[in-house]
């Protein structure tokens, strides 16, 4: 099938503010189902299953021979270098809870690198997509911790503390330290500007292939090392000497693993 990238781009865009207006309008309803999937806080609901459905669709009506890759285990190979990569709900325990700091994710990769993506704040009708950086500001080289906002979370912090490394010691590096539980979100405040560094110790590939398209458009970069578990660990920051400042902190596996990458953004080709 022969296309364009603006078609592409286009198509894109349109497919994942149509499936946030419907989601948005579902939830106010206020009517879903939630199951466990691992464990009571790692949660899945019926919205979930239908938003990736719809998107899952509508791609495989218009390009069937394209890959999808989803969280809720919709996936297909397609005859094509192309793949999408689908969060339908990302941040699904806030969607129940509160109804906010919820979003859908949705990355297109080329032979295994994210070349764009798009991260809908739902609920703000917010639209981060890759290529869209106001001015395009580049991060100050300048930046350091002490200036800047730690992005970390409780499993994270534990993972520090069972590998050796001590977690509130990079806390204290920081301003002050915050938890969305929305990683899409999270990374997308790393590109605008508003805090200095993420870090999460298990994300999957659709937690970020979407982010990592947008943060290096503003210049700013994902360094990650695959996990035994297929996971990722995942640091995003906006300058090399904020990232050179916390690396000390992390566990020692870890950093072993991200200098294995050269501290670069990992490209992913096995998903």
């Amino acid at each position: 099938m022969v296309f364009t990238m603006t078609d592409l781009y286009s198509f894109a865009k349109k497919l994942v503010l149509c499936c946030g207006e419907q989601l948005r309008e579902k939830r106010r309803q206020h009517n879903f189902s939630i199951q466990e999937k691992t464990g009571h806080s790692d949660i899945v609901t019926d919205h979930d299953i239908w938003a990736q459905r719809y998107l899952c669709e509508q791609i495989s009506k218009q390009y069937p021979e394209h890959s999808i890759v989803g969280e809720e285990n919709m996936c297909r190979e397609g005859t094509s270098c192309w793949k999408w990569v689908i969060d339908p709900i990302d941040g699904t325990t806030n969607y129940c809870q509160f109804g906010r700091d919820y979003a859908i994710s949705v990355a297109l990769l080329h032979n295994g690198n994210p070349m764009y993506g798009y991260i809908l704040d739902v609920e703000n009708g917010r639209l981060y997509e890759s290529g869209d950086s106001p001015q395009n500001h580049a991060p100050d080289d300048e930046e350091t911790a002490k200036e800047g906002i730690l992005h970390i979370g409780f499993k994270t912090m534990r993972d520090f503390a069972r590998q050796g490394s001590d977690p509130f010691a990079l806390a204290e590096q920081f301003r002050g330290v915050r938890y969305l539980g929305c990683a899409s979100l999270e990374l997308c405040g790393i590109a605008e500007e508003q805090s200095g560094l993420y870090v999460n110790s298990h994300l999957k590939l659709w937690d970020f292939a979407a982010a990592q398209a947008i943060l290096l458009g503003r210049g700013c970069r994902i360094a990650a090392a695959a996990l035994p578990d297929k996971s990722y660990f995942v640091c995003a920051y906006r300058t090399e000497a904020l990232y050179n400042q916390c690396l000390p902190f992390f566990p020692e596996e870890i950093r072993r693993k991200l200098n294995e990458n050269g501290g670069n953004v990992f490209h992913v080709t096995n998903m």
